[in-house]
């Protein structure tokens, strides 16, 4: 049986700052509703009382294991029809440390800046990739299999006007500037960024490894993915693929770390 807990954000708040004396780590966000600064303080105070007295130091080792990973993904996700609000938001992190794995997951709020509260379950640290997808909102993927990106920054995105419109137009309809341009014109129901890091590096900040893929639901088309990286596509993803594509930078990310170890 799976192993969650559930804290309110206040305090997760709490027991992170504890812990590592630190803000909440991204792609988390939490605003008070608490409005004078002295009673927060206060709030917070007796929080982290409470919290000694039910949990001890029993949690410290799954929050470390969360603030010190080997590798964390990071999940930002939006519902584009809900004009702002929290309730299409999606907020996941999901970390790796050594036999340990754990998902934290950041509920809606009433806000796009606060939180109801999180949950953080144990799973599988092998089995990350497909613990983020399955928490993804479920949507089937899409009818193409695959549609050949410009990449960016390269130009070749900036097609004349006039050749889209002219009459031999279909002379460049499989053009992959044209048909990238066609795609992205499309608005997505549902679109996110994963993001896939080092957890840190004996070169610093400069030598972490990071990937990061998105993803696109399509209204009468189904879910895409993209990585983010050369050759740019967007390729029709079922649960099974998309974990794939992910665990494809895991085992980036992990080898970036062995080379490190080896050095």
């Amino acid at each position: 049986m799976t192993r969650t807990w559930t804290f309110t954000d206040l305090e997760f708040v709490v027991l992170w700052e504890n812990l590592t004396g630190e803000l909440l780590p991204p792609p988390f966000t939490v605003t008070s509703a608490i409005p004078l600064y002295y009673d927060y303080l206060r709030e917070k105070r007796e929080t982290s009382e409470r919290l000694d007295a039910t949990l001890g130091g029993a949690f410290d080792h799954v929050l470390t294991s969360i603030a010190r990973p080997d590798l964390r993904i990071t999940v930002n996700g939006w519902d584009t029809q809900d004009s702002g609000g929290e309730q299409g938001s999606l907020r996941l992190l999901a970390t790796r440390a050594g036999s340990h794995g754990y998902l934290v997951r950041q509920l809606p709020g009433e806000t796009p800046h606060d939180s109801g509260s999180f949950t953080i379950s144990a799973c599988d640290p092998i089995g990350l990739a497909a613990a983020v997808v399955a928490a993804l909102p479920d949507t089937p993927p899409a009818t193409q299999d695959e549609i050949p990106l410009a990449a960016p920054g390269s130009g070749s995105d900036d097609v004349d006007h006039f050749i889209e419109q002219s009459p031999t137009a279909a002379e460049f309809s499989n053009l992959v500037s044209v048909r990238s341009k066609r795609f992205f014109r499309v608005l997505p129901t549902r679109m996110g960024t994963i993001d896939v890091v080092q957890g840190n590096s004996v070169f610093g900040p400069r030598g972490i490894a990071r990937h990061r893929l998105e993803w696109r639901d399509l209204p009468d088309h189904g879910r895409y993915a993209i990585r983010h990286a050369a050759p740019w596509k967007a390729v029709g993803a079922d649960t099974q693929k998309f974990a794939s594509m992910i665990n494809m930078c895991v085992a980036d990310v992990i080898r970036a770390i062995k080379d490190e170890r080896r050095a």
